[in-house]
C-alpha cells in the first residue's frame, strides 16, 4: 500500500513547468515535471503531471461556473441588453455588439437572442475562446458571432482589421471584489477610444462605489497582532510598537460581510457613494483620483476600518440595479426575516471588500469627520481625518512591521485567538519547571517566546524562513527576551538536553488542516534523540468529518448545464476534464462564510498520538448518517472535515464551535479554514444512507492521503 502512497496537490504549491519532458513507453502522452513544494517536511519535490497541468489548472480555478451560476446577474445582463438592443432598433440602426471577455460566450448568445445584427466576441484565454466557439455551435447561433481571439486592447478596426466597424452596444463584465482589479477602467478607456462608435450604449452603464465607516474589532484581528495574555489577562507577550503603529497592507481583504455577525461591529457611518464610474463614455474616466468626503458620525466608536461595495447600473435609466452590498445596505433584502442575509443573492466572485485604515481614530456621534478615498488604475484605500488628526499624504499604505507581507490575515487572526492561546499557556504553565529546556517546533507562532518569558531556562525555535526570524527578533527585543536561540536544525547537541517540546498546530504556510502535521513528522523525525520523558504540547490531533449541505458554496463547482436557456454543457465537460488533470477533490474553505447544514452525526476519521506515533498508519471504514434508523430523506452535498487538538485533555477545535446537531446551521472556527470535498451532484440521504473514508500517513516521507465519498 505505500509503495503506491502519492503526495497530495497542495493548493499552497506553486507549479514551474519545466522543459524537461519524456515519453512514456506505453502512451504517446507527453509528460511534465512540476516542482512542489511539501508543506509537511518543508522540502521541494518533483511531481509528474499532464503536460498542460497549468493550462488546466488555470481552467479549473478560473471561477467562470461560479459566475454563471449568478442568475440575477445573468438576468439583468440579459435584461439591459435586451432593452439596448430595442433602442437602437427604434432609432433606425443596427446593433452592432462588441462583448469584451466573452468566456463562454453567454453575453453573446444572449445578444443574439435579442435580435443583434452583428456581434463580435472578443476572449483572449485561447480555451475559453476555443470552448465559446463549441457552445455557439451547439446553440446554433456560430453564425452570427464572430469570436475574436486577442485582448480587446489587441483589436484592430478597418477593412482588414478584425472588426469591420466600430460597435455602437458594448457588453462587458471585467468587475472583481475592488470593482476595478481586472483593469476595467483601462478596458472601458480604450475600447470608447478605438472600438465604440461616440453614440454607444454600454451594458452596465455605470457602477457606484461605496463605503461604510465602522468599529470591528473581530475585523481587526485580521490586522493587526494583540497583546498576548494569560486566562488572568495578564499580558505574556507586549505587541511590538513598530507593529502596532504600522499602516498595514492596502491589499483588499475580500470577505462575505453578510455571513459577518451583527453584533461583531458598529457602523459610524451611513453608506456613503465615494466613486462614480460613467462606463457609457460621455465622460472621461479617471485612472487616478483621490476624494475627500465630509460626513456625519453615526455612532461613537473607534473608526477601525472601511467596508466596501459596489452596484451596476445596467441601462441607461437606471431602472435595472444589480447590487453587491451586505444585507444591511441591500435594497432586495428582507429585514423581517429571521436570517436576512438568506434574503440576497449570493455571489462568490464578488464579495464585499475591507480596507483596513492606517490609523484608528476614535470619533464621536454627531461631529463631523472627513474620508479620503484614493483610488489608482487597479486598486482602492482610505484614510479619515478630523480636526486634530491630518495626514501628510494619502499614498498607499505600505507595511513596514513585516507582519502584513509575512503572514495570511487568517494566519494573523489566529494567533489573535484568545480562547486557543489561554488553553495553550495554561498548559505550558503546567508543564515548565526551572530548568526546562524548550524545543519550540512552528517558528511563525508566539508560544516558544510564551514560553521564555514564562520562566524556562531556555528555548529553541526552529526557523528557518527570513521573515518569520526577523518578526520573532522583534517580539524578543519588545520584551526583553535573551533566553531564545532561533535554529535553523535541530542538531543532537540540543534535542539530549530539550525537556519540553511545543508547537503551536497552525504553520503560516499551512493550508489544509493536514498540513499542520508538520509537527508529528518533526516529532517522529526527532523523537528517537529525545528524552523518553520528555513533555509534549499538543499531545496528540483527531481527524474528524460529518456530511453536510451548503446552502451556496457547492454552486463553486457543481455542473450548470444550461443557463438562461444557452446549452453550457461544454464549459462543464472542460471545466470537469481539467479539474480531474490539476485539482484536488478537496480543498481548504474558512466554512464561517459559508452557511451549511449538519446532515450525518460528526464521525473520528483519525487519531495521533504524539508520545507513541506510528510511522506510517493506514485506515478506512464506512459509517452511517446518523445512529437511528430514519426514512425521512435530506438532501446533502459535500463532506467537511477538520482537526481536533488534545492540550492538557482539553479539546482545540478547528471544525465547529459547537458540537453538530443533525439538522442544524453550524457555526465554524473563523480563525482556521476546514477541508471541504463538494459533490457533483446533491443527493437525497436518509439516516441508515453511508459514506466511506480512507486515511493513509506516512511520517518518513512527510506525506498525507485521504478520500472520503458516499457508499455506492
Amino acid at each position: 500500500m505505500f509503495k503506491v502512497l502519492q503526495t497530495y496537490k497542495s493548493s499552497t504549491s506553486i507549479a514551474l513547468s519545466f522543459v524537461v519532458r519524456f515519453r512514456r513507453c506505453t502512451t504517446k502522452t507527453m509528460q511534465v515535471f512540476t516542482q512542489k513544494r511539501n508543506p509537511i517536511t518543508g522540502s521541494t519535490e518533483w511531481e509528474l503531471q499532464h503536460e498542460n497541468y497549468d493550462y488546466h489548472q488555470e481552467i479549473a480555478r478560473s471561477g467562470f461556473a461560479d459566475m454563471l451560476h449568478d442568475k440575477e446577474r445573468n438576468q439583468k445582463y440579459y435584461r439591459a441588453l435586451r432593452l439596448a438592443i430595442k433602442k437602437m432598433h427604434s432609432e433606425g440602426k443596427k446593433a452592432n455588439v462588441l462583448d469584451i471577455g466573452t468566456g463562454t460566450g453567454l453575453l453573446s448568445i444572449m445578444a443574439a437572442k435579442c435580435g443583434a445584427d452583428s456581434i463580435v466576441a472578443c476572449e483572449a484565454f485561447k480555451p475559453m475562446a476555443e470552448c465559446c466557439i463549441k457552445i455557439l455551435q451547439r446553440n446554433n447561433v456560430a453564425d452570427k458571432i464572430t469570436v475574436i481571439q486577442k485582448r480587446s486592447t489587441d483589436i484592430v478596426v478597418g477593412e482588414n482589421g478584425d472588426m469591420k466597424e466600430k460597435a455602437n452596444i458594448l457588453v462587458t463584465e471585467v468587475f472583481d471584489t475592488e470593482l476595478i482589479g481586472e483593469g476595467a477602467l483601462s478596458t472601458f478607456t480604450h475600447a470608447h477610444e478605438h472600438l465604440l462608435e461616440k453614440d454607444c450604449i454600454v451594458v452596465p452603464d455605470s457602477a457606484v462605489i461605496y463605503a461604510q465607516v465602522v468599529e470591528c474589532p473581530t475585523m481587526q484581528k485580521w490586522n493587526k497582532l494583540n497583546d498576548l495574555a494569560d486566562d488572568d489577562l495578564d499580558i505574556i507577550l507586549r505587541t511590538p510598537q513598530k507593529m502596532k503603529d504600522c499602516a498595514g497592507s492596502a491589499a483588499v481583504h475580500d470577505i462575505l460581510l453578510s455571513q459577518l455577525p451583527r453584533k461583531a461591529f458598529r457602523e459610524l457611518s451611513e453608506q456613503i457613494p465615494v466613486f462614480y464610474y460613467d462606463w457609457s463614455g460621455k465622460t472621461p474616466i479617471d485612472l487616478k483620483k483621490t476624494v475627500k468626503q465630509e460626513f456625519t458620525v453615526t455612532n461613537t466608536g473607534k473608526a477601525q476600518m472601511v467596508f466596501m461595495w459596489w452596484e451596476l447600473n445596467m441601462d441607461t435609466e437606471g431602472k435595472i440595479v444589480l447590487s453587491c452590498a451586505p444585507w444591511w445596505c441591500h435594497p432586495d433584502a428582507d429585514l423581517s426575516s429571521e436570517r436576512p442575509q438568506d434574503t440576497i443573492p449570493w455571489r462568490d466572485h464578488w464579495m464585499q471588500a475591507v480596507y483596513y485604515l492606517p490609523q484608528e481614530l476614535t470619533v464621536h456621534k454627531d461631529t463631523e469627520v472627513t474620508l479620503i478615498s484614493c483610488q489608482d488604475e487597479y486598486s482602492l484605500w482610505f484614510y479619515l481625518e478630523d480636526e486634530k488628526t491630518k495626514h501628510k499624504h494619502y499614498k498607499r499604505p505600505v507595511c513596514e512591521c513585516g507582519v502584513h507581507m509575512t503572514f495570511s490575515r487568517t494566519h494573523v487572526s489566529y494567533l489573535n485567538d484568545g480562547k486557543r492561546s489561554k488553553k495553550l499557556l495554561a498548559r505550558l504553565k503546567e508543564e515548565l519547571v526551572k530548568d526546562s529546556v524548550v524545543l519550540d517546533l512552528n517558528g511563525s507562532t508566539l508560544l516558544g517566546l510564551a514560553a521564555a518569558k514564562l520562566g524556562a531556562k531556555h528555548v529553541f525555535i526552529l526557523e528557518d524562513k527570513k521573515f518569520n526570524i526577523g518578526i520573532l527578533h522583534d517580539y524578543m527585543k519588545e520584551n526583553f527576551l535573551e533566553n531564545v536561540t532561533i535554529i535553523a536544525d535541530v542538531g543532537d547537541d540540543i534535542l539530549k538536553d530539550v525537556t519540553n517540546v511545543i508547537c503551536d498546530p497552525n504553520f503560516s504556510d499551512a493550508i489544509l488542516p493536514w498540513e499542520n502535521l508538520k509537527v508529528a513528522y518533526l516529532l517522529h523525525k526527532y523523537r528517537s534523540k529525545l528524552r523518553d520523558t520528555v513533555s509534549i504540547i499538543p499531545e496528540g490531533c483527531e481527524f474528524w468529518a460529518m456530511p453536510v449541505e451548503f446552502l451556496d458554496l457547492h454552486k463553486i463547482r457543481v455542473p450548470l448545464k444550461v443557463c438562461e436557456g444557452i446549452d453550457v454543457t461544454i464549459f462543464d465537460q472542460l471545466v470537469e476534464s481539467s479539474r480531474v488533470l490539476s485539482d484536488v477533490e478537496i480543498e481548504a474553505q474558512p466554512l464561517w462564510e459559508y452557511p451549511c447544514t449538519c446532515r450525518g452525526i460528526p464521525r473520528k476519521l483519525l487519531a495521533l498520538d504524539f508520545h507513541n506515533l506510528k510511522p506510517k498508519l493506514a485506515t478506512d471504514g464506512v459509517n452511517t448518517f446518523t445512529d437511528v434508523e430514519s426514512d425521512e430523506r435530506q438532501p446533502m452535498n459535500g463532506f467537511v472535515v477538520w482537526t481536533c487538538w488534545s492540550v492538557g485533555g482539553k479539546v482545540v477545535s478547528c471544525g465547529p464551535t459547537e458540537w453538530p446537531a443533525v439538522g442544524a446551521r453550524l457555526d465554524w472556527d473563523p480563525h482556521t479554514r476546514q477541508a471541504v470535498k463538494i459533490l457533483k451532484y446533491s443527493r437525497e440521504v436518509s439516516g441508515d444512507d453511508k459514506w466511506n473514508y480512507q486515511i493513509v500517513t506516512d511520517l518518513d516521507e512527510g506525506l498525507f492521503n485521504i478520500t472520503i465519498d458516499l457508499e455506492n
